[in-house]
C-alpha cells in the first residue's frame, strides 16, 4: 500500500498541470543541514494557499527516493518532520536533495547524513524552532539537539580554520561524505605569503574518483583583490584558475564547489563516441577530464559555471602506459560536449598536455589522422601528418595536401604565427601605431598575422609593401624562420656551415640566415644546392616548422 502511494504521489507531482493549482508563493526551509544518523530533520515552510498539498520529496546520495509524502498547508504554512533510520543502507552518508512542489513551482534545498565526525556542509536556513529539531540556522531556537545536529560555525558551512596552510600550499580537510574543504582564515593565511598562486593540493584519489572540493564563494573576492591565482592539483591533473575566472559573490553564505574528474565514466564514454560520430579522422585514447564548478547558495539553489571570464590553464601528465599507447605526434586536446568536437589550444611537453581552457566541461585527448592520399610514401608525410594533427595546416581539400604546390608570403607568416602559438609562446600584438603595409589589406586572413610577424621583427616589407600573395623564395622563408626560431629556444646542431655550390647567387641579407638555419638543423641536405631564388614548397615550408617545433626547448 505505502508502495502503491508513493508511486501515486510522484506522478502527481511531476505531472500535474499549473492549472490544478492556485499561483503561491512557495518556500522551503530546512532546520538543520546535517543530521547524524538516527536523527530527525524538520522540512517547514510557505505554500501561499491551503487548498493544495504540498508534495515534498527527499533524494539520496544514490539517486534514490528516500522519503516522499504530500502535506495539507495549515493557514499557509507546512511542515514535515522526518526520521534519519540508523541503518546504513537505509540512510547512506552524503548529500540529500530536497524538494517541494505545488503544481509547476518547485523549490530545492540540500542537507547531508553524516557519522557525527564530519566537518559541517551546505549552510542552514535559519529556521531552527524549539520543538528539538532546531539549530541549524542563526534565528533557530535552543532546543535539543534533535537526534545529533551539527550546526555550522560560519554562514557558509565551511569553519574559517578548515584545512592546514603550509606556505603557499593548502591541504584542505576531508569530510566524512568524501569532500575537500578549506576555509577562509587557512586562505588568508596562505594569501598572506603569496606572489602570484595559492596550491590547493590534494590527493590523487580526488580526480580519479571526482570527489568535490568546497571553499567559501569569498575567497574569489579576495583572490581577485590580490590577483593571486588558484592552482588545484591533484594527481596528475594541475589546473590553474587566475584571479578573476569567475564573477565573485561576497555575501558570506555562498560556497563554491568543483569538482576535477579523469575517470572514464560511462557518461564520459557516450560523451565522446557521440561527439565523433561525423568526424572518423579522431579516435579517442581513453584519457578524459572533467571539470564541474558550481556556485552553491545559502538558499541551497545551485547555479554551474560553464564559460569563464579569464581562461584557466590545465596540464594532464600522462602515465607511463598513457604515454606508450598515444602517439605524441597525433595527439591533441578537444573540448567535446557530445555533439561537436574543437580542438583546444595547447601543447606537448615533458609527458604532459598543457592547455587553455575557456569553458568548463568534458576534454578528451583524442588522435587525429589526415587522409591526404597525395602524401601516402612522400619524404615529407611525417611532418605534413604532425600539423595537420596540431590543427596548424590543412589540406586543399580533405584528400589533397599538394606538398609540391609553391606558397604565398602571406600563407606562410600565417603558417609561422601559428606555430608560435602553439608553442606556447604567444606573440605581441602590433600596436596601434606600429608598422603597416599598403597592400595588406584589413581583415584579410593574412593581415593579423603579417602585422604580429612584423611587430616581432620576424618579417619586413619592401618600400612599404609587403607583396602577401606574391610566392615566397627559400630565402626569404630562411630568414624569417631564423628571426621566429628566437621564440622557440632552439639551440645550434653545432654541425658547420653549408657548402652549397650556388652560395654566391644567395643574396648577402640572407646569407648569415642561411648558415644559422643550417646549424638550427632547419634546413638539411647534401649541401650541393640551395636555389635562394626558387618557391619554396609545401611540403618544403612543413618540414622545417616540424623541425622547429621538435627543437624547441621545454
Amino acid at each position: 500500500m505505502k508502495k502503491y502511494l508513493a508511486a501515486v504521489l510522484v506522478m502527481l507531482f511531476l505531472f500535474s498541470s499549473v492549472s490544478a493549482y492556485a499561483a503561491a508563493s512557495l518556500t522551503l526551509s530546512l532546520s538543520a543541514v546535517e543530521v547524524r544518523r538516527g536523527g530527525e530533520i524538520t522540512l517547514s515552510g510557505t505554500a501561499g494557499s491551503d487548498h493544495n498539498d504540498v508534495v515534498v520529496k527527499i533524494v539520496s546520495p544514490k539517486q534514490t527516493v528516500f522519503y516522499i509524502d504530500a502535506v495539507t498547508p495549515v493557514q499557509g504554512a507546512y511542515s514535515a518532520v522526518v526520521a534519519v533510520p540508523q541503518d546504513a543502507d537505509l540512510a547512506p552518508l552524503g548529500t540529500y536533495t530536497v524538494i517541494a512542489g505545488v503544481g509547476s513551482e518547485k523549490v530545492t534545498r540540500t542537507f547531508s547524513v553524516t557519522d557525527g565526525n564530519s566537518v559541517p556542509g551546505n549552510p542552514g536556513n535559519g529556521n531552527g524552532n524549539e520543538n528539538g529539531a532546531g539549530g541549524g540556522g542563526s534565528t533557530g531556537g535552543s532546543g535539543s539537539s534533535g537526534g545529533g545536529v551539527t550546526a555550522p560555525s560560519e554562514p557558509s558551512g565551511i569553519p574559517s580554520a578548515a584545512g592546514q596552510a603550509s606556505g603557499t600550499s593548502i591541504t584542505p580537510e576531508k569530510t566524512a561524505d568524501g569532500r575537500y574543504i578549506f576555509g577562509s582564515g587557512t586562505l588568508e593565511t596562505a594569501l598572506g605569503k603569496a606572489a602570484d598562486s595559492v596550491t590547493i593540493s590534494l590527493p590523487a584519489s580526488a580526480a580519479a574518483g571526482g570527489s568535490a572540493l568546497e571553499f567559501p564563494s569569498a575567497a574569489l573576492k579576495s583572490l581577485q583583490n590580490r590577483n593571486v591565482a588558484l592552482v588545484i592539483v591533484s594527481g596528475n591533473v594541475s589546473l590553474r584558475l587566475p584571479a578573476g575566472f569567475a564573477g565573485a559573490v561576497d555575501d558570506g553564505q555562498t560556497k563554491v564547489q568543483i569538482v576535477l574528474n579523469t575517470a572514464l565514466t560511462d557518461d564520459a564514454k557516450n560523451t565522446i563516441q557521440q561527439s565523433l560520430k561525423n568526424h572518423p579522422e579522431l579516435t579517442s585514447s581513453g584519457v578524459v577530464l572533467s571539470v564541474v564548478m558550481e556556485i552553491i547558495s545559502a538558499n541551497g539553489s545551485v547555479t554551474e559555471i560553464h564559460k569563464l571570464n579569464k581562461p584557466a590553464e590545465v596540464t594532464l601528465k600522462l602515465t607511463e602506459e598513457q604515454r606508450a599507447s598515444i602517439s605524441a605526434d597525433l595527439a591533441g586536446v578537444y573540448l567535446v560536449d557530445g555533439s561537436t568536437v574543437e580542438a583546444v589550444p595547447g601543447r606537448w611537453s615533458s609527458g604532459s598536455f598543457t592547455f587553455t581552457a575557456a569553458h568548463f566541461s568534458y576534454y578528451a585527448i583524442l588522435e587525429y589522422k589526415s587522409s591526404f592520399t597525395d602524401m601516402v610514401g612522400h619524404w615529407a608525410a611525417g611532418a605534413v601528418n604532425f600539423l595537420a594533427a596540431k590543427h596548424l595546416v590543412t589540406g586543399v581539400d580533405a584528400a589533397h595536401f599538394e606538398p609540391n604546390r609553391s606558397m604565398t608570403r602571406g600563407e606562410f607568416v600565417t603558417l609561422v604565427m601559428r606555430a608560435i602559438d602553439y608553442a606556447g609562446d604567444k606573440p605581441v600584438k602590433a600596436p596601434a601605431n606600429g608598422q603597416s603595409f599598403s597592400d595588406v589589406t584589413a581583415g584579410a586572413y593574412y593581415a593579423q598575422p603579417i602585422a604580429d610577424a612584423a611587430a616581432l621583427g620576424i618579417v619586413s616589407g619592401y618600400d612599404g609593401a609587403f607583396r602577401p600573395k606574391d610566392r615566397i623564395t627559400r630565402e626569404e622563408a630562411v630568414v624569417a624562420l631564423v628571426h621566429a626560431a628566437a621564440y622557440f629556444g632552439l639551440n645550434e646542431a653545432g654541425s658547420g656551415q653549408p657548402d652549397f655550390a650556388d652560395k654566391d647567387r644567395i643574396s648577402v641579407w640572407a646569407a648569415s640566415a642561411v648558415n644559422q638555419a643550417w646549424s638550427l638543423g632547419l634546413i638539411q641536405g647534401d649541401g650541393k644546392q640551395f636555389n635562394p631564388a626558387k618557391p619554396v614548397s609545401r611540403a618544403e615550408v612543413a618540414v622545417m616548422i616540424q623541425r622547429m617545433l621538435a627543437g624547441r626547448s621545454e
